[in-house]
Parts: C-alpha cells; structure tokens; sequence
C-alpha cells in the first residue's frame, strides 16, 4: 500500500456560488457577520459578490429570507439579482420581500405603516407625468391664468418646497 492521499478538488466540495470569484469578492462573500461595503466600478462583479454572499448567508442560515435586504438603484439590476440568486438557491428567493429598488422598498415600508404617518395602505403614488396632468386640472377648475401659473414652473415650486421639508 501507497502513503499517498488523495486530496478532493476543492472547487468540487464548496458552493458553486463561490465558484469563480476572485479574492476580494470570496472575501466579501465569507464575511457573513456584519455589514460589507462592496466599492468597485461597473463591471468589477460587484453583483455576483452581492448575490453569492446572499446565497451564502441562506445556505449558512445565518438569516431567513424574510431576513434580507438588498437595495438596487435599478429595477433592471433588483430583477437581474433576483434571478441569480434564485439560480443559486431555488425557491428561497421567492421569500425575499426586502429586495428591491429604493423606491420600491420604501413604497413598501410606507404601505406597510401608512397609519402611522396619516394614510391609508392603498395610497397611489403618481410620476411626473400625473403630476403636471394634474396640476393642470387644478388651474383649470381654479380659473387661474395658466400663462402666471404654469403647471411646470408650480411642479418645480412644489419639489423645491418637498426638498426642503417645507
């Protein structure tokens, strides 16, 4: 008999969602106690870091999916993340109500607690668009000289005033 062991192939044993990640990403992936900043610029695999650290904290059960939250910028990367970890990790995806975009989660986070700020959980919330539309009507059915009033220039009014918490 030989003394020589036969050692596995590592990349055979871990999680295919560490596969291919260079070493800072693995880095950002394994950390799974407390917050990571991931800062890189487009292209640097930031998503894949992102996703497989999610996968990774699932399979760990170090959080429930009810338990994490992902926040994009666009509603392009939250369903391009969405998929990947669902790629990753199956049906647990679907339990993952807090990956989103901003304006998404926030929506949320106010219908869930509308009452506590004086609304009702099915508040509509309208674009741009509406709100110039609706403007309009305003200065219509006021009778107000839409040349000294322009639905643009008070919408303009309006988002200065928001801004500034007015």
């Amino acid at each position: 008999m030989s003394d020589i062991q036969v050692q596995n192939d590592p990349s055979e044993t871990e999680p295919p969602w560490l596969r291919g990640l260079n070493a800072p990403q693995r880095e950002a992936v394994l950390t799974t106690e407390g917050p990571v900043l991931l800062l890189a610029g487009a292209g640097t695999g930031k998503t894949a870091a992102l996703t497989a650290r999610m996968a990774q904290i699932l399979y760990t059960r170090k959080a429930w999916p009810s338990e994490i939250l992902a926040v994009t910028f666009t509603n392009k990367a939250a369903r391009e993340m969405r998929e990947r970890i669902g790629a990753m990790v199956g049906s647990a995806v679907e339990g993952m109500p807090w990956l989103g975009t901003f304006h998404s989660i926030g929506a949320k986070l106010l219908r869930r607690h509308a009452e506590v700020i004086g609304l009702q959980s099915n508040f509509t919330i309208i674009d741009t668009d509406d709100q110039i539309r609706l403007l309009k009507q305003l200065i219509q059915s006021e009778d107000l000289d839409e040349k000294r009033f322009p639905a643009r220039g008070l919408a303009g009014l309006l988002d200065k005033w928001k801004n500034a918490g007015k």
